[in-house]
């Protein structure tokens, strides 16, 4: 966490490191020149990281989306994405490794079976099932569109706080598509400007959005993306 000071307070860090520990991660610290302590590192499952300590038992279905909009955003931004194995599969905390080994950092290093690994995709009520097949998606559909070659464009939004969205422009200028992602657990409408498009179309399959005098508008579901691509008037 060494590099939020400056943008976070010590008090919203400290907090942060209270909430990974009641979502049973571990905190490493390092001590200060004055003797006290502070937290130096956070190790924890990033998919158990994004929890509600006060909502245990959540729907996995619940628990998949909110981790996936949250990836959703780095893929969307502008370069080469780094996908973690245990992000790509739904892994959880492994506490019983940190335990074992004596390193908090090995909660996050779990050494999977592959045999236990496959069933567990194959059952469809499973998290890695919903966490693996909505990656998948992403990814094919990030495939599909030269607005997200590592070399294009990219522009930020400002809309909604709960809503991350950026426009990505292929290297040529000709593919547009505008990327939301909404972080919070409640319905987010959006008003946006849109000039030269007749209608966006979601690459994710939510359908056609039209755009009425230069003008989008939507309703993003809790923890939902879209990534809509620009469809020229006439088209």
């Amino acid at each position: 966490v060494q590099p939020a000071k400056g943008f976070l307070s010590d008090t919203a860090v400290a907090d942060m490191a209270a909430r990974v520990e009641a979502l049973g991660g571990y905190v490493s610290c390092k001590t200060n020149g004055d003797g006290s302590q502070s937290a130096y590192e956070l190790n924890i499952n990033y998919l158990d990281a994004l929890g509600n300590p006060d909502m245990p038992g959540e729907p996995v279905a619940r628990v998949a989306r909110r981790f996936l909009s949250a990836q959703a955003i780095m893929l969307t931004l502008q370069g080469v994405p780094g996908i973690y194995f245990h992000s790509l599969f739904g892994s959880r905390n492994w506490r019983e490794g940190a335990e074992q080994t004596g390193h908090k950092r090995t909660i996050n290093r779990q050494k999977l079976q592959r045999s236990q690994l496959e069933r567990e995709l194959a059952d469809p009520h499973s998290l890695r099932h919903h966490v693996f097949a909505g990656y998948q998606k992403l990814l094919a559909a990030r495939a599909t569109d030269p607005a997200f070659h590592p070399n294009g464009g990219q522009e930020m939004v400002a809309c909604d706080t709960a809503v991350f969205a950026l426009w990505r422009i292929s290297p040529d200028g000709r593919s547009r598509v505008l990327c939301l992602q909404n972080v919070s657990d409640q319905p987010r409408g959006l008003t946006l400007p849109v000039t030269g498009a007749a209608r966006l179309v979601d690459l994710l399959g939510a359908g056609a959005f039209p755009v009425k005098q230069n003008t989008l508008r939507l309703t993003i579901p809790p923890y939902g993306v879209f990534w809509l691509k620009k469809v020229q008037r006439g088209l």
